[in-house]
């Protein structure tokens, strides 16, 4: 090539000088520990928000029902003590119309009069006195057998007499009814095979 044609060459030739890092910085891929998209982040948050508030709101609204019941049970069952209390009153007074006489029936009638009273009271309050009858059967959930007594009458695993009366509050067992229970003639002496049997020592 002569001289000529190179300084042709040269005046169409721009000649730039080569910059390593900006062809480094064309060629390298995204950066792998940067963010979320402003708007993936963005509904990522919201989620995460919206999940928290759920459980929040779930949360205060089982609160909500356990203070809702246990209002309630104070409402229906506050005055349980007072109701166990008064029961012994009632047994003392019962007792006292089993043994009375009729020397005086007028004070008989008033000591009816106000047991009669006494019972309408407790029922005013969903007190209820548990059935006991003889030949009824034993119900552990509601009876304690304190003895069990040989008979020819009355089938085994039937109450035989009632010692003491039971009674409940609404649907809860303020007291178990203490009951003598029938066993047959064959059977052991021994109390283990009867549910809720207690001996009178314990009681």
């Amino acid at each position: 090539m002569s001289s000529t044609d190179r300084e042709e060459n040269k005046g169409n030739i721009e000649i730039t000088d080569f910059d390593e890092s900006s062809e480094l910085e064309e060629t390298e891929g995204p950066d792998e520990g940067a963010g979320l998209d402003p708007e993936e982040e963005a509904k990522k948050e919201s989620d995460d928000l919206q999940q928290k508030y759920l459980r929040l709101a779930a949360d205060f609204e089982n609160y909500k029902k356990r203070l809702a019941k246990e209002k309630a049970d104070v409402i229906a069952y506050g005055n349980e003590e007072l109701i166990k209390a008064l029961l012994n009153v009632l047994d003392n007074l019962e007792r006292a119309l089993e043994h009375a006489d009729d020397g005086d029936p007028a004070l008989l009638e008033g000591v009816k009069l106000v047991h009669k009273q006494f019972i309408s009271c407790l029922e005013k309050f969903d007190v209820q006195k548990i059935e006991s009858s003889i030949g009824m059967e034993f119900d552990p959930r509601v009876h304690q057998a304190i003895e069990r007594v040989e008979s020819q009458e009355i089938s085994s695993g039937l109450i035989l007499s009632e010692m003491l009366a039971g009674y409940t509050l609404k649907e809860r067992l303020l007291r178990p009814a203490l009951v003598v229970v029938s066993k047959g003639l064959e059977e052991p002496s021994g109390n283990d095979n009867v549910p809720g049997f207690s001996s009178k020592e314990n009681t």
